[in-house]
C-alpha cells in the first residue's frame, strides 16, 4: 500500500444506510477493543443526515462521537471517491446494491492504495471487480475483499475450519443453512428492500455472469472422484431435519473462488461444495417453489423487473418490503449453516492423485448466530476490516481482489468472531469405514 499518512484508519461509507446505521455503534466499539486505538470516520452524500446520525448513536450507546470526522463522497462523484479513499487505510463500503454503486468505490481505493471491504452478496459484481481489477490491486499492494457478511463469512470460513480441522484428505463439503425466529412472531419483513433489489438483478443477468466466468477462470478444476452431486429438486436425508432445496445465494460462488485460489496459489487440492438451505415444512416448501418459480420469469423481462421491484410484499410472501424490517424482528432472527465434510484418514503425496476406495472420514461443523442480516452481517465486516489493518503479516503475500476464505485463512478472523458471536464448533467426526 502507498506509504502517503493518512487521516484515519477506517472510513464506513454509506453511514446512513440501513447496513451502516447498524455497523457504526460497532466501529465505535471495535476500534477500541484490545488497546487498538484505531481512528475512524463516517462518510456519504449528506452531511446533515450524517451529524443527525451521529447524535442518534451517540444518544442511544452514551458513546462520544462528535469528534468523529464526516467526509462527503458521492458515488456519483469520482473525484470525492478519491479525496475519501486518500482519507483512510481502509474503506468499509456500505452503499450497495453493489452491481450499481460497487464499482466507482474500489476503482477510487485502487488507485490511490486503500483498501476496501464490503458485504456483497452479489457474485457478478464481486468476479466483475476481480477481474478487473486484481491485477492493479496487487501492483499496489492493496486488499479487496467482497463478501464479508452473511453472504459469504459463516459459509466460506466455515468451509476454512472444516479444513483445518480435517486431518487427513477432504474431498467434498455440503453446507446446509437455516434460519428461525425465536420468541413471539412479529409481523413485517425479515430483510431490507436493497438486498431484494440485488436479487432481482442478479437472476436477470444470470447469463452475463457465465460469460464472466469464462474470462476469470479460463482452465478448469481438476475433477475429483467421487463426485459430489447437486440435488436440484427438494428432498431429505439423515443429517439434518426438514426439507432440503439448494442455496439461491452467493455462497457456493465465494466458496467455490476460495477453494480455486487455493488450488491455484497454494496447491491445496480444493473441496467439492454445494449449498442447500432447510424448510421445516412441505407447505413452506410448495411457498418457496410458486414464489420462486414467478421470481425467475418476472426477473428475465424488464416490465417483470419492474414489478417485482414496485411490489416485493407480494412476491416474496412478505419477506421483502420497502419498508425497513423492525429492530425488534431483526434481532429475534437466528440462522446456523451446517456443514458436512467428506474424504480420507491419509493424504496423498500428490494433491491431484485419486483415491480408489470410497471416503472413511466424516466431520461436521456448525457456525452459527443471530441477527444475520445486520448483526452477523456488521460484526463479519467490521472484523474483517480490522483484521487487514491490524494482522498484514497474516493476509496473502501480495494484495488482490480476494473473497473472504482465501484471504483471512492464516488470520485470527474466526477465532474473534467466536468471541462476538459468531460461533464455529466441531459437532463431530465419524469413521465411515465401520458403518
Amino acid at each position: 500500500m502507498s506509504t502517503m499518512t493518512r487521516d484515519l484508519d477506517i472510513i464506513l461509507f454509506g453511514a446512513t444506510g440501513f447496513t451502516g446505521k447498524h455497523a457504526l455503534p460497532l466501529i465505535a466499539k471495535f476500534a477500541k477493543a484490545k488497546n487498538r486505538n484505531l481512528t475512524w470516520g463516517v462518510a456519504g452524500r449528506n452531511e446533515n443526515k450524517l451529524k443527525d446520525f451521529l447524535e442518534q448513536c451517540e444518544k442511544d450507546t452514551g458513546t462520544p462521537l462528535s469528534d468523529v470526522p464526516i467526509i462527503i463522497a458521492d458515488v456519483q462523484d469520482d473525484k470525492s471517491l478519491t479525496d475519501m479513499a486518500r482519507k483512510a487505510r481502509i474503506v468499509v463500503n456500505c452503499c450497495g446494491p453493489y452491481r450499481f454503486f460497487g464499482e466507482p468505490v474500489v476503482k477510487a481505493c485502487v488507485e490511490v492504495g486503500t483498501h476496501h471491504v464490503d458485504i456483497a452478496g452479489e457474485p457478478e459484481y464481486a468476479e466483475r471487480m476481480q477481474l478487473k481489477y486484481n491485477d492493479k490491486a496487487r501492483e499496489k499492494g492493496v486488499y479487496i475483499v467482497s463478501s464479508c457478511g452473511f453472504d459469504s463469512i459463516p459459509a466460506d470460513l466455515g468451509l476454512l475450519f472444516v479444513q483445518k480441522k480435517f486431518d487427513g484428505t477432504l474431498n467434498s463439503v455440503v453446507s446446509y443453512l437455516e434460519s428461525w425466529q425465536e420468541g413471539q412472531d412479529i409481523p413485517g419483513p425479515v430483510l431490507n428492500y436493497g438486498t431484494w433489489e440485488s436479487a432481482v438483478y442478479g437472476a436477470a443477468n444470470a447469463g452475463q455472469l457465465k460469460a464472466q466466468r469464462r474470462q476469470l477462470f479460463p482452465t478448469k478444476l481438476p475433477s475429483f472422484k467421487p463426485k459430489l452431486q447437486r440435488k436440484a429438486r427438494p428432498h431429505k436425508n439423515d443429517h439434518v431435519e426438514g426439507w432440503v432445496l439448494p442455496f439461491p445465494g452467493a455462497d457456493r460462488a465465494v466458496m467455490e473462488r476460495s477453494q480455486r485460489l487455493f488450488y491455484e496459489k497454494d496447491q491445496k487440492r480444493p473441496a467439492q461444495i454445494e449449498t442447500y438451505f432447510i424448510i421445516k415444512s412441505f407447505w413452506n416448501v410448495v411457498l418457496v417453489a410458486f414464489f420462486g418459480s414467478i421470481f425467475q420469469l418476472l426477473a428475465k423481462f424488464k416490465c417483470g423487473r419492474n414489478l417485482l421491484l414496485k411490489y416485493p410484499e407480494k412476491f416474496s410472501a412478505g419477506l421483502f418490503s420497502r419498508e425497513s424490517p423492525s429492530e425488534e424482528k431483526i434481532k429475534n432472527m437466528h440462522f446456523s449453516v451446517t456443514l458436512f465434510g467428506e474424504g480420507w484418514k491419509g493424504k496423498l503425496v500428490d494433491g491431484n492423485d485419486q483415491y480408489s476406495t470410497p471416503p472413511d472420514k466424516l466431520i461436521s461443523v456448525k457456525v452459527k448466530g443471530s441477527n444475520p442480516g445486520y448483526g452477523a452481517t456488521c460484526v463479519s465486516l467490521l472484523l474483517s476490516a480490522i483484521t487487514i489493518l491490524t494482522e498484514p503479516e497474516k493476509m496473502p503475500s501480495e494484495g488482490g481482489v480476494y473473497p473472504p476464505g482465501y484471504a483471512f485463512a492464516n488470520t485470527t478472523l474466526i477465532e474473534q468472531l467466536n468471541d462476538n458471536g459468531l460461533t464455529f464448533d466441531v459437532l463431530f467426526e465419524k469413521d465411515l469405514s465401520h458403518s
